[in-house]
């Protein structure tokens, strides 16, 4: 059912949400998962993450999907498109009868095209319906040639070309791409030490730095690998790995999860190569029609990809009580942060993260490796 969800993510999946409930709850979190049939048929799955008031504690919970920011940025309920107003109303008389006194249910970056925004125009009885943050994450259309694509691109392909040929003087350039049986989590530990060498490394950002976040992606990893959904594309110089990324089929999306890349090469552009073998090879495939990288970054207008639109959803208990609790946050979320500047937006992120040392860039990279060169002839 998730594989064939229209929202086409991997959040939904079981292999995900088991390795969310596994090692993403936080302290006094609990989980309780709600399933709808018609018939025999499953037409409906809802994992819910049952979390204290900060005020209230637990007499008066929120309920949300499973959602954080480091690892699960959308998730909402799995429905059958030809039952979803049905199972829908099933899964939330449900969700009353685990925790009778929640203060409401959030959907986290629901995307545009889900079934529940369709379930949602029927009602949802005993509940008032809020917007909340929006995102745009990227994707790319890859039904088509990739040398026709590549084309539309004014100067993509002649550097392309020069990148791999500065990467070729440095020494025997591999390319790998395992997928199916081939992929598992070996290279799992490989990945993360060249993503702990760079910036991320030195922020103290790098999933090394947490043993939760190791745990998670090797279960992600490993509950994907088993069903024949895992992926890594690689590239390496002389064996040493300079660029690498982990990526999950989920119907016929391919879903970017994370990227590397050494920066000692940073000059040869590592990870914009490897962009060009992951799109090259997605376009080839029949099995394939989109790449998502659930993500939003500068790099991606650069491949010209396509936004879509994710926004939360917040079901609020229709009462006096938790309307008047939910009320501040639904207002902002729905009319001020909308009207927010952007550059009060930049501003305020660069406040937030002061310390960030991006990755360093290509002139820097080669100065940096020229001083090698020299202090080792001396």
């Amino acid at each position: 059912m998730a594989w064939d969800a229209s929202q086409k993510i991997p959040t939904l999946s079981p292999a995900w949400v088991d390795a969310f409930l596994r090692h993403r709850l936080k302290k006094g979190e609990r989980w309780f998962c709600s399933f709808a049939y018609a018939s025999d048929e499953l037409v409906g799955v809802l994992p819910t993450i049952v979390v204290p008031h900060p005020v209230l504690g637990e007499r008066w919970p929120l309920l949300h999907t499973p959602f954080d920011n480091e690892t699960t940025p959308s998730c909402d309920i799995l429905l059958a498109p030809e039952e979803a107003g049905a199972a829908l109303q099933a899964l939330l008389a449900e969700a009353e009868r685990q925790a009778p006194n929640h203060i409401g249910l959030d959907l986290k970056a629901v995307r545009q095209g889900s079934p529940a925004w369709r379930a949602l125009q029927s009602g949802s009885d005993g509940y008032v319906v809020h917007r909340g943050r929006r995102s745009m994450y990227s994707f790319l259309d890859v039904q088509g040639d990739f040398d026709t694509y590549l084309g539309n691109f004014s100067h993509m392909g002649r550097n392309l070309r020069r990148f791999r040929k500065k990467l070729e003087r440095l020494g025997a350039v591999s390319v790998e791409i395992r997928k199916e049986s081939t992929a598992d989590e070996n290279l799992l530990l490989e990945f993360l030490a060249l993503e702990a060498s760079g910036w991320k490394g030195r922020n103290g950002t790098a999933i090394l730095n947490d043993h939760n976040l190791v745990d998670f992606y090797t279960t992600v990893a490993r509950n994907f690998a088993m069903r024949g959904h895992l992926e890594w594309h690689a590239i390496r110089v002389n064996n040493r790995l300079v660029a690498a990324q982990m990526a999950v089929q989920c119907g016929a999306t391919l879903i970017l999860l994370k990227y590397a890349f050494d920066e000692d090469f940073a000059d040869c552009r590592p990870g914009t190569l490897l962009t060009e073998v992951t799109l090259r090879e997605a376009f080839s495939r029949s099995d394939l029609d989109e790449v998502n990288p659930m993500s939003d970054f500068d790099a991606h207008r650069l491949w010209h990809m396509s936004s879509d639109e994710y926004i939360d959803i917040h079901l609020v208990r229709r009462s006096a009580f938790p309307v008047l609790l939910q009320l501040p946050r639904t207002l902002y979320h729905e009319y001020v942060r909308p009207r927010i500047p952007e550059a009060v937006k930049v501003v305020y992120r660069k406040l937030k993260h002061p310390g960030d040392h991006k990755p360093r860039r290509a002139a820097e990279a080669a100065q940096l490796r020229q001083a090698d060169q020299e202090t080792e002839l001396r």
